[in-house]
């Protein structure tokens, strides 16, 4: 089963339902659910998504659909090993460096994101994909 490590933008369209990218964000929890694949989620995400879900976008039941996202995702930690990776690494955006050196450092097989162009700095043994690519990747 692979591992398939969520970046914080498709955690976000899932818990609040944003339109157009949930459509393709759930089936990824769908197929988790079924057993088909494994999410993961880093910690820096979870604190993310609480400042969103609770203080910015103030999402209704926004408790009871974390506990149930959460439920379904294993937790990726960074440690300190990829803190300084990400703080040295070519990326522009190094919350993003962050996010993918927690997937790396996690074992990921896949890292998902809607965001693509921000991840140029990438290696062949982690592939980024979009929700939707990594669907019609693996026809599920």
């Amino acid at each position: 089963m692979p591992d398939v490590f969520l970046d914080t933008d498709v955690s976000l369209d899932i818990l609040s339902k944003r339109e157009p990218h949930f459509s393709n964000s759930i089936k990824l929890v769908e197929l988790a659910a079924q057993g088909v694949i494994q999410l993961m989620i880093s910690e820096s995400s979870l604190a993310n998504l609480y400042y969103l879900c609770f203080d910015i976008y103030k999402i209704k039941n926004a408790q009871s659909k974390l506990n149930d996202f959460i439920s379904t995702c294993e937790i990726a930690h960074a440690g300190k090993d990829s803190i300084i990776l990400s703080l040295n690494s070519t990326f522009k955006d190094k919350e993003d460096a962050l996010q993918y050196y927690t997937a790396l450092r996690a074992g990921a097989d896949y890292f998902i994101t809607r965001n693509k162009k921000d991840y140029k700095h990438t290696i062949v043994s982690l592939p980024v994909y979009t929700p939707d690519e990594f669907i019609r990747l693996r026809q599920f």
